[in-house]
């Protein structure tokens, strides 16, 4: 049995600091891909872990684009404030390292 390659693309930060979003690309080899959106939360000696997950598969990531993109003309169907990236105000932390 071959198990899934997963890449993280990206990690969006959420208004606590002991929750996010990972954006996650998922490869089944003989299956294809899919993408995940995965709400996590910290947990003091447990570290991340996922509360839920969003499956979503290649049509629906290019309709998402395609309803969050540009509209005919240039102009954005969002508001302003849609398209602007604050500071993450999540920032990583060790939870354990082993010395070498």
């Amino acid at each position: 049995m071959t198990h899934p390659a997963e890449t993280i693309l990206s990690s969006l930060p959420a208004s606590a600091e002991n929750e996010r979003v990972l954006v996650v690309l998922v490869h089944l080899p003989g299956e294809g891909s899919h993408m995940e959106l995965r709400q996590q939360s910290f947990g003091e000696g447990i570290g991340w872990f996922t509360q839920s997950t969003i499956t979503l598969d290649p049509g629906q990531v290019a309709a998402l684009k395609n309803a969050l993109g540009v509209a005919s003309g240039g102009s954005s169907r969002l508001p302003r404030e849609f398209s602007k990236v604050s500071p993450a105000n999540w920032q990583p932390r060790i939870v354990h390292a082993d010395s070498a």
